[in-house]
């Protein structure tokens, strides 16, 4: 398989499981090192990382970092240069999602869904941006949501942070520019969330065009496309079976 992306450096947070494993292995595939944070899922960020180095024959790094503290963003980037070298690609993938019902919803909802998904991406954006632009390359990710700007009224909370991703997207691909390029994705339905009954996942899946679940690995090709091609930035590349226009 063509290596297209190799001897590059790349951060993929949330990078123990469903799509940021993934896009983690996607990579690895292609030719990558790849530093694999995690929060909490310790376990699985080492299973991710001792395929890449079995399978694909690449360096894995496993860091820990509770990204919701904006000094743990910061010093996530500084760590994974020290460990592997200056980054070529940061992936903002690790987000949470928690449903937040109108009659339940708290200030505190607002509060945890901004720091964990919206600020998280500005902080690490602003390190590993400014020190790609120094150098004069590199390219960032960042895992967006069609709810972003058609929000969930069971998901205000989660909408409104995502709504702040696309945002920080084009604002960080204009700011970076022309060093720097900035794109984003928009999933479809890919994975059931826990929790998430039958018919729930049903529903999402009849939104879209296409009929059907997508694969974790139809958002990690559409990561390397980003990451390789070299004359798109500012972009929220839908890749959702058609849902955003259902």
């Amino acid at each position: 398989m063509a290596r297209q992306y190799r001897d590059r450096r790349a951060l993929v947070t949330g990078a123990s499981r469903r799509l940021g494993r993934a896009i983690a292995l996607r990579l690895a595939e292609a030719g990558a090192d790849v530093v694999l944070h995690f929060r909490s899922d310790e376990a699985g960020a080492r299973d991710t990382a001792e395929e890449i180095r079995e399978v694909h024959g690449r360096q894995a790094v496993v860091l820990q970092a509770d990204l919701a503290d904006p000094d743990a963003a910061r010093n996530l980037v500084v760590e994974a240069e020290a460990a592997l070298g200056p980054l070529d690609l940061l992936v903002n993938n690790a987000a949470i999602f928690v449903r937040t019902p109108l009659d339940t919803m708290t200030p505190e909802d607002f509060d945890g869904h901004m720091e964990a998904n919206a600020r998280s991406v500005y902080v690490l954006s602003l390190e590993a941006g400014r020190r790609m632009k120094a150098r004069g390359h590199g390219c960032i990710v960042n895992l967006a949501d069609v709810a972003g700007i058609r929000p969930w009224p069971a998901y205000v909370p989660y909408s409104a942070s995502k709504g702040a991703v696309w945002n920080l997207t084009l604002g960080f691909a204009r700011a970076l520019a022309p060093e720097v390029r900035v794109n984003g994705i928009a999933p479809g339905p890919m994975l059931p969330p826990a929790g998430e009954s039958p018919e729930q996942g049903e529903k999402a899946v009849a939104n879209t065009l296409l009929g059907r679940w997508g694969e974790p690995r139809d958002i990690a090709e559409a990561v390397l496309f980003l990451a390789t091609t070299g004359y798109v930035t500012g972009v929220v590349l839908p890749v959702d079976g058609g849902r955003s226009i259902a």
